[in-house]
């Protein structure tokens, strides 16, 4: 009979390997719920959107839903196959996929519809273009060769300085990817919206640019947290907690766009200072603005999506047969 197999002893600082997973993949969790509430309501208030973009939708949702799978089967292989058992807990199992993986298919993605957005708006901004979808490739291309070498390392400590080259790429890309997206965006926006002169305009402007600094720098940050934490502190986990948020992070903010477009086409919108209100019982609208501005007024039964560069183009109906054009 042979004799038991004896374990290696539990680290001291065992909180700085399991600590971070655990709070990873606890907010992770409360992200893609958040997520799903999204999607419900994308799929509830837009059921006439391109056929493109609920595809695209669809596709991250998807995504997420692999990845918080993984996330869970990686947390019950951990914390409770593997109790108390430090062979287990260094095992990389599943999360060489669901994080590094499929989190840069989701960032790469959310960059290239910002792109689509940003060129939309203003064609001389294609070089702008062209080189976020070149970080975004490359973002996938290091994603699927960490996913490969660390799954093949089996363990964390065999996988770590096989796969700092692919970390960086992953997550330096992602960081000026998003730093180009905000500040490309905010421009165009923000030249928009000198050229406008109307309250409801106005405030449609501000409320995208603020929409799209918060979320590209929330993301950034992660991405550079990653970095930091996986450099300045080496032979932990730390820096697998922002790493396993940063793909929630992009697919939450993807449909948090697509979603404030009820909020801004609603028929009562209040100025973000407190001191406007506009009440209409608008029977015909028309907000060309973003990729995403929906055309109410539909002849054949469709939903108009147009882009332009300076202007948010619309007729309200006051409900006094007086109509206000919006130039």
């Amino acid at each position: 009979m042979s004799a038991p197999q004896t374990l290696p002893p539990i680290p001291a600082h065992i909180e700085t390997l399991t600590g971070p997973l655990v709070v990873g993949e606890l907010l992770g969790t409360y992200l893609f719920g958040i997520l799903t509430v999204q999607f419900y309501l994308y799929h509830l208030n837009f059921p006439n959107d391109a056929k493109w973009i609920k595809y695209l939708v669809c596709s991250i949702f998807t995504l997420d839903l692999a990845s918080i799978v993984m996330c869970i089967a990686d947390s019950w292989h951990w914390f409770a196959s593997g109790y108390g058992n430090i062979i287990f807990l260094n095992d990389i199992w599943l999360s060489a996929f669901d994080t590094p993986m499929l989190g840069a298919f989701i960032a790469a993605i959310v960059q290239c519809f910002y792109c689509h957005r940003i060129w939309t708006l203003n064609k001389y901004t294609l070089p702008i273009c062209i080189l976020v979808s070149m970080l975004a490739v490359a973002q996938i291309i290091a994603g699927i060769y960490g996913a490969v070498v660390g799954h093949r390392a089996r363990t964390f400590a065999a996988a770590g300085p096989k796969v700092r080259a692919a970390t960086w790429v992953v997550n330096i890309g992602a960081a000026v990817a998003d730093v180009l997206i905000m500040v490309t965006m905010s421009i165009l926006l923000l030249r928009s919206r000198v050229r406008t002169n109307h309250a409801r305009t106005d405030f449609i402007v501000r409320r995208i640019i603020n929409l799209t600094v918060e979320t590209n720098l929330l993301s950034s940050t992660l991405a550079v947290l990653t970095v930091i934490l996986l450099v300045g502190v080496p032979n932990t986990n730390y820096f697998t907690a922002p790493s396993i948020l940063l793909g929630r992070i992009y697919s939450n903010s993807l449909l948090l766009i697509l979603n404030n477009r009820k909020y801004m086409s609603s028929d009562n919108v209040v100025s973000d200072a407190g001191t406007e209100s506009f009440h209409t019982s608008t029977r015909k609208t028309a907000l060309t603005f973003t990729t995403l501005a929906q055309t109410d007024d539909r002849s054949d039964g469709e939903d108009r999506y147009q882009l332009t560069e300076s202007r948010v183009d619309g007729t309200l109906d006051d409900g006094n047969s007086n109509s206000v054009d919006i130039r």
